[in-house]
Order: C-alpha cells, then sequence, then structure tokens
C-alpha cells in the first residue's frame, strides 16, 4: 500500500505490531484508548498470531472506531508490520508501541503540545518506567534531555526509548518513515539517525511510558562478533548517508561492553 498523500493535521497515528499478545494487550489498547488526547488513530497488525490476539483486537474494534486493524496471511516479523503500519498511517504525529507495555494516559497530550511549541523538533521521547508483568514498577530511566547529549550518544548509549518518540512527521520527507531489516533496536537507530537533517530530538523529564520486563525471557545469544559488526554497518551508514558525526566511541563502546539484552518481538 502507497503512504498517504495527505496527512491530517494533529491527528496521532499509533503503530502497534502484535504476535500472540492476548495475555497482556487488553492492558496495553486500554491505555491507548483513555489518553487524554483524544484525536487518535490506532493501527494494528497482527503477524499471524496463534492465540486468542486477532478476537481480542476485533472486540476491541468494535468499542472504538479509531482502532483499525489488520491481519497478515504470514508471519513476517516487526519491521515488516511496522512498515505495513506506516503506510496507512494519517496523522501529522505518529508514535510506536509494543503490546506488552502501556502509556501513562498524557503521554501523548504532553508530547503534542510540545512539539507544537516547538517547531524544529522533529521527534520528542519521555523517560520510561520498567514494570513486571504483575504491573509492580521496578527502575526508572535517565535518558538524556537535551539534543545535543542525544545525537552524541544515540549510537553508544541509549538515548532514547523508541517506543517513547512522537513524530512530527510535517517535518521530514515523505518516504523516510520505512525500516530497514535488522535487530531490535537497530532498525529504530538507523531510522534516528535520518531525523537529525531535518530537526532535532528532545526527550522530557517525566516518565510517560510503562515497559513490560519479562524474567522469563532468555538472554540475547548473538556472539559478540556479530553485535559489534552490525553496530559497525549502522555507524558506517549513518556516516557515509546521513552526514552523522559520532564520535569513535560510538563504534567501540558497544563492542567493548555490549548492549543490554533487550525483549525480542
Amino acid at each position: 500500500m502507497n503512504q498517504k498523500s495527505i496527512i491530517t493535521a494533529s491527528l496521532v497515528s499509533i503503530v502497534l505490531p502484535v504476535y500472540n499478545g492476548e495475555t497482556l494487550l487488553p492492558d496495553c489498547l486500554n491505555s491507548l484508548i483513555n489518553q487524554t488526547y483524544t484525536n487518535l488513530e490506532i493501527i494494528v497488525i497482527d503477524d499471524l498470531s496463534k492465540d486468542n490476539t486477532w478476537k481480542i483486537l476485533r472486540e476491541y474494534q468494535k468499542r472504538d472506531k479509531r482502532i483499525r486493524v489488520f491481519h497478515n496471511k504470514k508471519h513476517y516479523g516487526p519491521t515488516v508490520c511496522y512498515n505495513r503500519a506506516i503506510a496507512r498511517a494519517r496523522g501529522q504525529f505518529i508514535t510506536f508501541m509494543n503490546a506488552a507495555d502501556q502509556l501513562a494516559l498524557t503521554r501523548l497530550k504532553r508530547q503534542v503540545n510540545f512539539l507544537l511549541a516547538n517547531p524544529r523538533t522533529v521527534a520528542v521521547g519521555t523517560q520510561y518506567t520498567n514494570i513486571l508483568t504483575d504491573g509492580k514498577r521496578l527502575t526508572r530511566s535517565s535518558l538524556p534531555l537535551e539534543p545535543e547529549e542525544i545525537y552524541k550518544t544515540l549510537l553508544h548509549r541509549q538515548a532514547v526509548k523508541p517506543e517513547t518518540l512522537l513524530i512530527n512527521r510535517q517535518l521530514l520527507p515523505k518516504d523516510i518513515l520505512r525500516f530497514a531489516h535488522n535487530k531490535y533496536p537497530l532498525f529504530f537507530t538507523q531510522l534516528f539517525v535520518k531525523f537529525f537533517q531535518y530537526g532535532q530530538i528532545a526527550n522530557l523529564p517525566q516518565s510517560y511510558y510503562y515497559h513490560r520486563l519479562d524474567k522469563k525471557m532468555p538472554r540475547s545469544n548473538k556472539s559478540s562478533l556479530a553485535h559489534a559488526l552490525s553496530i559497525s554497518k549502522v555507524w558506517l551508514t549513518s556516516i557515509t548517508d546521513y552526514n552523522y558525526r559520532p564520535s569513535l566511541r560510538s563504534l567501540v563502546e558497544p563492542a567493548l561492553r555490549g548492549m543490554p539484552a533487550l525483549r525480542n518481538f
């Protein structure tokens, strides 16, 4: 499907891929439809789930006309799902969501207000709070706030939590929002590096996102060498194609310490 040519001003498009998410999906959807900012659409791509995910989505769609659900005929993985949802998005603003996580109810209102008041900012994120499956709150992030610090640390530290970013599409070329095939979170990093050509990225100091941790998730077994090669590819592409100028530390540090294990899609 082609990218929509007409963007609806002030509409927020929430992109939500989901695979076998029946347990936590209702909590996620409730946190979206109950946002204090109501001018939104929720685009959900079910990646051929084998549980009751599709049934839950259809039920929520009947309850709230802002929810638009689509069903893959094959299991593709996150990048294809994100790209298919983005192609259907009509909002001036767009954000990404993980089906296991939740939003604070005032998050979108705070971020829309920030972007409208800061026309040079392409995207704004927030802090996030790690929670357990039962909802118990654990640690809170301390991501950098200033655009300059985010620019310097995007490749070698967690400068942003991808799912917390709200993006102003009016400041970007029409077809830039497309993911390349890569591992999480590198496919986000590859995209966000491009944003610096068109404006700034900032973070709010407040935590408006609840990231679900699963103690049963196995640690990533990706080799240090393979990880270093992936980082190197993103680093080189960012410099040669997008005129990004990170420090040498952004290449060396991840290879030396490894990135934190992140939940698979």
